[in-house]
């Protein structure tokens, strides 16, 4: 009998993804920065293809924007765009849970409800990233739980960008008091009917995106292609 499980390949570029989330998430890329591609492969040991593909990944996820003729810079939204995108997923995400509410089972709530407890303890240890991650898995599931893969799909996309910023660009404490917000979701999807339900729903998500519109607007924002405005400081 094998004294260890096999270890699982990871592809180059899947490891250079996983560096630059860890750079942006540590701060040591910070929202704006410019990434060169040759010098990052340089850094990495790496192909320059390789670090190529993976910003091409990471583009794909919102992590980072291309600007034409200009270069790649980590994603930096204007406060206009912030409030666009958080405006659009109050709607996106209210309907998700309209169509998740019949089909959650006993076993779904509890999910939901340990996915809460785990963003609870993040707010409650001040990490940052833990609750980033945790957030994001909470509300995915809400989406997979709508049971249209497309809506899900679309949320994703829309959204993955979002979280990062509230961690890469906002310097609002991620507490647990903001975290307990959640349960309100987990009590409505058990206990409330329509329109009961979507009154509670979209105060909630309501609340959520507002946090961080008057955050974004209170900061400034950027230019819309994502790049740093004249006089900011790039890596």
């Amino acid at each position: 009998m094998p004294v260890f499980q096999e270890i699982e390949a990871v592809p180059l570029t899947n490891r250079v993804v996983a560096a630059l989330k860890d750079a942006f998430f540590s701060g040591k890329l910070r929202p704006g920065d410019a990434i060169v591609e040759r010098q990052l492969a340089q850094e990495m040991k790496v192909g320059t293809p390789v670090v190529r593909e993976a910003l091409i990944c990471l583009q794909g996820q919102g992590f980072v924007r291309r600007v034409t003729n200009t270069g790649t810079f980590v994603t930096k939204f204007s406060a206009e765009e912030v409030e666009q995108l958080y405006t659009l997923r109050v709607e996106l995400e209210a309907l998700v849970l309209e169509w998740a509410r019949p089909r959650v089972t006993a076993d779904d709530l509890a999910g939901l409800k340990a996915l809460v407890d785990d963003l609870v303890e993040a707010g409650e240890t001040g990490a940052r990233r833990e609750f980033l991650e945790r957030d994001f898995s909470f509300h995915k599931r809400c989406w997979e739980l709508s049971g249209n893969l497309y809506l899900m799909e679309t949320l994703e996309r829309l959204m993955a960008p979002l979280f990062a910023f509230v961690v890469l660009a906002s310097d609002v404490p991620l507490t647990a008091a903001m975290a307990r917000e959640h349960y309100a979701i987990v009590d409505a999807l058990a206990n409330l009917q329509p329109p009961e339900f979507d009154k509670v729903v979209r105060k909630t998500l309501g609340t959520f995106s507002q946090r961080w519109i008057s955050s974004m607007s209170s900061k400034g924002g950027s230019s819309k292609n994502g790049s740093p405005k004249h006089g900011d400081k790039t890596a």
